[in-house]
């Protein structure tokens, strides 16, 4: 059996059915770790979850950013987009099904010292810190959609503090584990608005996984979200967003050997 991770799909089908190919991919035996944002910007969102669903028992996938507002539209909290290309999945006549098991997606998987995340953790947070409040989040937002996702949208508070109230707590872990990029140096607080490479990144921010993560020392986080910097190896782990939506590539993360496989987005998928 093969394992792999797989950065940001967000419904690109054909450039994903490509990576399959190209990795020789079979569902009987090997493992596809899918590191969120499988749907949206892409033009086959609906290819890509029905495909995952017909396929589940040997996927893992966690939610992304993306992930999230689609429920958020799917539960009539939020608005559909013009940029959003979902529209194919909320007009199937599978919508119930595929809606109910996104619903149910984790926002973290954690196996053999390997963590997946959409977008990354804080310093402050050890292990089971990270599995116990992504399963409280978890767990409020199947227990009551529409009130959660009434709650979900804004970037305060930027800072942790275990006294939050539950819904800045859900708040506060969904905006980590699906937005982050950033981190101020000084105070560890997020920043929402920087979203450019490693390059240009401003004096006073740190990208999270430059920050001591010493309580995560000897794990292996698995990232995708920001596409900007491309296939990123970090002494805490690698992020898998190699752009395909953009026009970049497709890739995949061997978990055994740490070897990268991808593809050049199909231009069947690009809007």
């Amino acid at each position: 059996m093969t394992v792999y991770a797989l950065g940001d799909i967000q419904g690109c089908f054909y450039s994903f059915q490509d990576l399959l190919d190209k990795i020789s991919f079979n569902p009987q035996k090997d493992q596809l770790w899918l590191v969120g944002d499988v749907v949206n910007r892409g033009l086959g969102s609906y290819q890509v979850l029905d495909w995952c669903y017909k396929n589940q028992n040997s996927i893992h996938p966690i939610l992304g950013n993306h992930d999230l507002h689609f429920l958020a539209v799917a539960f009539k909290q939020s608005k559909l987009k013009s940029t959003d290309t979902f529209d194919d999945i909320l007009n199937s006549a599978n919508k119930k099904k595929l809606i109910d098991w996104v619903l149910n997606w984790p926002l973290t998987h954690f196996e053999n010292n390997h963590l997946m995340v959409h977008a990354g953790v804080i310093p402050d947070w050890k292990i089971d810190d990270v599995m116990n409040l992504s399963k409280q989040v978890c767990t409020n937002l199947t227990s009551n959609p529409e009130i959660f996702f009434q709650n979900m949208y804004g970037n305060s508070p930027n800072k942790w503090n275990h006294k939050l109230i539950a819904q800045e707590k859900n708040r506060f872990v969904v905006n980590t584990m699906t937005r982050m990029r950033c981190l101020n140096k000084i105070d560890g607080s997020i920043n929402y608005n920087y979203k450019g490479d490693l390059e240009n990144i401003p004096s006073e921010l740190k990208p999270w996984f430059d920050m001591p993560l010493r309580h995560l020392k000897g794990k292996s986080i698995l990232t995708g979200h920001w596409s900007a910097i491309g296939i990123r190896r970090h002494k805490h782990g690698i992020s898998l967003d190699s752009g395909c939506v953009w026009g970049g590539s497709l890739s995949a993360y061997d978990l055994a050997n740490s070897t990268i496989t991808s593809v050049k987005a199909n231009k069947k998928d690009l809007v």
